[in-house]
């Protein structure tokens, strides 16, 4: 029985001091502030394990970009324009374009130069803010450096941005195909400014080779409508920079009047076409003479025929010497 009255005695202790403590506790509430008891509930609700929300930042492409020029050429300036398009509904502040320069192969024979240069500024331009689902254009002069090799070329495009505080960048590349004209020239010409039907002529053309690089199936020919052309056709193969050659030929005209003498230069650029160079030069032809009654310079019997000089037929007759 006393084990019984003791075990009641410690329940009721237990008892009073939980009410004493939950008495304490809404005590401590009551007096609170309504912000802490707020913060409280919320702490008591949130679900440790749910991952907190996330907000995805926009997204800047490069929608389309043009040239001012149809045929890029090495060492050209043209003007590049980007379209710089916001795919999201979400703003972007402070916007950024750069270009990082051309990504090609390595210069002939390894010099050094090549690339793509922005000319007049930076190589950064700054749009500041793009609304969402809006697009903005930038533009950019810029020239291949001699050293950039031909072909396709790929040129990284960096877009930076500001979004809820942080930095962003996503870099995108472009594709620009370059290409590089020859720089022929005649250097010489030895040909005469008249010649005669039916006799030949010699003629003598030399082409130098001005530009920076080596011209592959090269050939050199002369031509001439209405004449004959000896020796007109020269197969060079590799026509090397800072070069010339020489082509010489015999010309027989074939008719009289100007004749238009041609010298063709054909080769294969670095997509492999093939290009041609003219240089047209003019030879005054002249016809064969006439003969007057048998002869062919028009002497002293051309001459009596032509005056009608009686007295000297006379003579002419009386000492037998002709009619």
């Amino acid at each position: 029985m006393k084990h019984n009255g003791v075990v009641k005695c410690v329940r009721g202790i237990i008892v009073c001091a939980a009410v004493v403590v939950s008495v304490m506790g809404f005590a401590s509430l009551a007096s609170a502030s309504p912000d802490s008891v707020t913060a409280v509930a919320a702490q008591e609700i949130v679900d440790p394990t749910t991952p907190p929300v996330v907000r995805p930042a926009p997204v800047l492409v490069v929608s389309s970009y043009e040239t001012s020029a149809k045929r890029l050429l090495v060492g050209s300036p043209f003007v590049l324009t980007l379209d710089i398009r916001n795919e999201t509904p979400r703003r972007a502040e402070n916007v950024v374009v750069s270009l990082a320069g051309a990504s090609g192969a390595p210069p002939e024979g390894g010099g050094p130069g090549g690339g793509l240069t922005v000319l007049g500024t930076g190589n950064a331009k700054f749009l500041g803010p793009l609304r969402g689902r809006s697009e903005q254009a930038v533009t950019f002069k810029v020239v291949a450096g001699p050293g950039t090799t031909p072909g396709a070329t790929t040129i990284p495009v960096t877009i930076s941005f500001e979004y809820d505080g942080e930095r962003h960048d996503l870099t995108y590349t472009i594709g620009l195909v370059l290409e590089r004209d020859a720089v022929l020239a005649i250097a010489a010409a030895e040909i005469p400014a008249t010649a005669r039907v039916g006799q030949p002529f010699e003629a003598s053309f030399e082409l130098a080779n001005s530009g920076g690089f080596t011209l592959t199936g090269f050939s050199l020919s002369v031509e001439a409508t209405g004449a004959t052309v000896t020796d007109g056709n020269m197969y060079v193969g590799a026509f090397e920079a800072a070069s010339a050659e020489t082509i010489d030929v015999s010309i027989t005209p074939e008719k009289a009047g100007p004749l238009e003498v041609t010298v063709v230069a054909k080769y294969r650029d670095d997509f492999g076409r093939e290009k041609t160079f003219r240089s047209v030069h003019t030879v005054k032809v002249e016809g064969e003479p006439k003969p007057v009654d048998g002869t062919t310079d028009g002497g002293p019997d051309a001459e009596d025929k032509e005056t009608g000089n009686w007295l000297v037929r006379f003579i002419k007759a009386l000492f037998g010497l002709g009619s």
